[in-house]
């Protein structure tokens, strides 16, 4: 039986496709306005000019102006989260780290507009959009797994959550902000494996045991 949900006539799906249209288009228009003048500068007034739609149209879409912001960042999140979601879980949860913070890396650098806005500080004292919270609890879950292994250097997750933010925020910036640089094509993987190494003691050991 069909669900109720969903559009039954053509007339009902056009205006769904109309409804998502308009939607994706305010986003997208939202996304540029926020990383030209920052979440200080956003308005609603500002992204009616930009993206063509009235402001009531906008408050209709979306409620408010931080209900606005929030369904921005979790639609720039949900493609994150669909790539970590992806990637094979590998006996060594270390492993299961290093292929999703490469994942993690490498969709910034493919989409560097996502990752400015994922980095800037947001005015309001709000919670975190949902796809934000689900990432950190992918990572929290694999490291905690490390914790509970007595692999992980110091013994605290959410100390070891900050540096792999603050790790990736540094390499996706690095890269995308200095494109003078002749990177070299392992320096991402090469740069994750080390500090990877540092977070995980015993990987450390064992690569030195191989290569002695």
């Amino acid at each position: 039986m069909a669900s109720s949900s969903l559009p039954s006539t053509p007339s009902e799906r056009r205006r769904s496709l109309q409804r998502e249209e308009a939607r994706r288009a305010i986003l997208d228009a939202a996304e540029g306005l926020v990383v030209e003048v920052g979440y200080e500068g956003f308005s609603m007034r500002r992204l009616a000019r930009r993206c063509g739609y009235t402001a009531p149209t906008l408050y209709h879409y979306f409620g408010d102006k931080q209900q606005l912001l929030d369904a921005m960042l979790d639609a720039r999140l949900r493609p994150v989260l669909e790539r970590l979601r992806r990637v094979r879980r590998r006996a060594d949860p270390a492993d299961t780290v290093l292929a999703m913070l490469l994942e993690f890396a490498r969709f910034g650098i493919e989409n560097p507009n996502h990752h400015r806005l994922l980095s800037m500080h947001r005015l309001d004292d709000g919670p975190p959009p949902p796809a934000a919270d689900e990432i950190g609890a992918v990572f929290e879950e694999l490291l905690g797994e490390l914790e509970a292994g007595g692999r992980l250097r110091g013994g605290d997750v959410e100390q070891a959550l900050q540096f792999v933010w603050m790790l990736l925020h540094g390499i996706v910036s690095l890269h995308t902000g200095r494109p003078d640089v002749e990177w070299k094509r392992s320096i991402i993987e090469y740069s994750l494996e080390t500090a990877l190494c540092g977070l995980v003691p015993q990987r450390a050991a064992r690569a030195a045991g191989r290569t002695s």
